[in-house]
């Protein structure tokens, strides 16, 4: 892990860029931002203790959200290969880190249902939007990937 500082309204990650890098907040706080231009819309906060970029940790990619600094701010950095030698050595720390990515996919839940106004969650979203794609080739591996997520 590597200590990085960032000044207040700096931007951090960027929605859409690619990533491999996740950040252990030691000291300040972020906002948490999603969307871009008109569309961009504040979701939450993140503060000491917390962790953002964590999914590319799991797997490289694009970004998920903007991530803002709101204070001035100091974190540990880590990347995608540092992350998995770690937990190579010591799987406990895989533990942790499962539940902060659980905690971040009942957030997403809970976001979505305040999204939908008949209040029905991300699978009922999911289903409607696979009846609204129609019948079609679906990859059945990515299929089954995105089911065994929701559950």
């Amino acid at each position: 892990m590597n200590a990085v500082t960032f000044r207040a309204g700096e931007t951090i990650i960027s929605e859409g860029d690619e990533g491999d890098t996740a950040f252990f907040i030691v000291s300040g706080s972020v906002e948490v931002v999603i969307g871009q231009g008109a569309k961009a819309r504040t979701v939450g906060t993140l503060k000491e203790g917390e962790v953002f970029g964590e999914m590319s940790l799991i797997e490289p990619g694009p970004r998920s959200a903007t991530i803002r600094a709101t204070t001035d701010l100091e974190c540990l950095a880590t990347s995608y290969e540092d992350f998995i030698a770690a937990i190579e050595d010591n799987p406990e720390r895989a533990v942790g880190f499962m539940r902060t990515l659980v905690r971040r996919l009942r957030q997403m839940n809970e976001l979505m249902e305040s999204a939908d106004p008949s209040r029905r969650g991300l699978r009922a979203m999911v289903h409607d939007w696979q009846k609204s794609v129609g019948p079609g080739e679906r990859n059945p591996e990515v299929t089954a990937l995105s089911w065994t997520m929701l559950w």
